[in-house]
């Protein structure tokens, strides 16, 4: 009985979310990210960067793809929650580098599509500019039942536009360098409701953080600020390269991960996360685990990524 309530409470939290706080895809696209407290926007060595600051991209020499699978909420019964990404992105040399993504979760209830395609290019040395655009795709089933009112399902579809930028200043202490990163999502409010309403409106996003990157001891320490609509949250994280070997010839690399962060308002949410990497010839396999401070009686949420640069 438990557990068909905590379903039925989530579900009737996603809905909210989605309908009226505008939280399309809210969901994180990348295992790393989420290790790292939640954001990726001062980063620019991922392909997932497509979908969290698309002037990152711009410093990828080669065709980067990535992908991730999510298990959310395990110990939810009553439903099947299912979430997954692709990434890819292509660096054509001085005409700059092109991204695609896709995004897709799906419950018994609820469907969100999400495909992205970018643009970045590096005007200077130290400046990356990138911009993307979002087709957004939500649906939901005809109620269901004995005790159903017969309806029709309702679906639609939307575009949305993200811009960003990301600044480097190299050997800012010797051997050790700044990345900054600011995003802006969802520049038109695109609305989600089939009627235009404009409770369904998205909220505009604006994301801006740092990473400081130590080469000499090979850390990185990253943080971010970000206010969407109501909510603001700061997310804070760290990744070591805690092991270098060598097999086969073939460069082996294990990454530590952990982070968190926090939404003090309007409702108070926070969350503790932590993960890995492994680096072998090309292939990164990440893995990280976000437990929700605030979800009484849910286990925490697992997410796969493998990414692979040619």
């Amino acid at each position: 009985m438990k557990q068909r309530i905590i379903s039925v409470s989530l579900f009737t939290l996603l809905l909210y979310g989605a309908v009226f706080a505008g939280g399309f895809s809210k969901l994180p696209s990348s295992a790393r990210a989420v290790a790292l407290g939640g954001s990726l926007v001062s980063f620019a060595d991922d392909p997932n960067l497509v979908f969290y600051n698309p002037a990152g991209i711009a410093s990828l020499k080669t065709l980067s793809i990535g992908s991730s699978y999510t298990q959310l909420f395990t110990g939810i019964s009553g439903d099947n929650l299912g979430y997954v990404t692709a990434s890819a992105v292509a660096n054509l040399g001085f005409v700059g580098n092109l991204g695609v993504g896709l995004k897709s979760f799906s419950s018994n209830y609820w469907k969100e599509n999400e495909l992205v395609g970018s643009y970045a290019q590096e005007l200077f040395d130290f400046l990356s500019v990138g911009g993307s655009v979002k087709l957004l795709q939500w649906s939901t089933p005809a109620p269901s039942g004995r005790l159903a009112v017969p309806e029709e399902g309702l679906s639609n579809v939307s575009l949305a536009f993200d811009v960003g930028a990301q600044s480097q200043i190299r050997d800012i202490f010797p051997d050790n360098d700044l990345r900054v990163g600011i995003f802006f999502g969802n520049l038109n409010r695109p609305s989600i409701a089939k009627n235009a309403s404009p409770d369904g409106k998205l909220d505009l996003t604006m994301v801006a953080g740092a990473t400081y990157i130590s080469k000499v001891y090979d850390y990185a320490v990253t943080f971010h600020y970000k206010v969407e609509g109501e909510v603001k949250r700061l997310g804070i994280g760290t990744e070591i390269v805690a092991m270098k070997k060598s097999l086969l010839g073939e460069p082996i690399q294990l990454l530590l991960r952990v982070g968190g962060g926090g939404a003090p308002s309007p409702a108070k949410q926070g969350d503790l996360n932590g993960g890995f990497g492994v680096n072998v010839a090309g292939f990164t396999f990440d893995y990280a685990f976000a437990y929700q401070t605030e979800l009484l009686y849910i286990s925490g949420s697992h997410y796969l990524s493998l990414r692979y640069s040619f």
